[in-house]
């Protein structure tokens, strides 16, 4: 299935629920900037616990009426169990995966769901991305790409299922046309950042669309991927 945005994906599994949400903070304490995952959880589910490894990010958050603590997902044991698990856009940033899906694994409850969304490497923008630039380009914190293939394959090694894999056309997000463009320097170089600023919106707009036309066809080419996991009946 097709999504506008993940969180639309996201959603549907948090309403009413308890819910664990791993990398909560979303690379930087920004909350004005929509969409924020954790808030937006939080408005939906019975009750949110936050984890991320980020102190002062945290402390702010707690100051302002978040339950969010301290620790590391590939290692965290919190002495509970949680209807859902969420990890939205953090699997890219792990180093082991492995431990990551056991400790996830163990802070669900029996009939819990794991709910997880990562960049999708499949779609028409890396690959004219690839075509022009001779690469496909990443946050310089992401250590792998996943589909959903591999990503199932990996899970059902730790005794998880893919019970949806949907996907969402959140493209507009990635690629801004309208970027923020910085006052430092003289009015020449000032001049030059807004005619790249054009140039960009005039390339890539576009592509945006001609990209968003073949996920209505082809869902798997849209930016981000999104799963949602259960625990197998035979334990795996």
């Amino acid at each position: 299935m097709l999504y506008r945005s993940k969180l639309d994906f996201i959603g549907k599994y948090v309403k009413g629920k308890r819910v664990l949400d791993l990398g909560c903070v979303c690379h930087q304490l920004d909350i004005a900037y929509p969409p924020w995952l954790h808030g937006y959880i939080c408005e939906r589910a019975d009750s949110v616990l936050g984890v991320d490894v980020l102190e002062a990010e945290i402390e702010e958050l707690n100051r302002r009426g978040y339950h969010v603590v301290y620790a590391d997902v590939e290692a965290m044991d919190l002495g509970e169990q949680f209807d859902v698990v969420v990890a939205g856009d953090l699997v890219e940033h792990l180093t082991n995966h492995a431990d990551f899906l056991r400790r996830v694994s163990a802070h669900l409850k029996p009939d819990g769901v794991f709910v997880m969304t990562t960049p999708n490497p499949i779609t028409l923008l890396r690959y004219m991305r690839l075509i022009t630039g001779g690469e496909t380009q990443a946050h310089h914190e992401h250590t792998c790409w996943f589909t959903a293939k591999v990503f199932r394959q990996m899970a059902e090694r730790f005794g998880l299922e893919v019970v949806d894999e949907s996907y969402a056309d959140d493209t507009r997000i990635h690629y801004v046309l309208w970027p923020r463009i910085s006052n430092r320097g003289g009015p020449i170089r000032r001049t030059w950042r807004r005619i790249r600023a054009l140039l960009r919106r005039l390339i890539w707009r576009p592509w945006i669309y001609l990209n968003s036309l073949i996920c209505l066809f082809r869902p798997r080419a849209a930016e981000t991927l999104c799963l949602a996991l259960r625990r197998r009946d035979d334990g795996g």
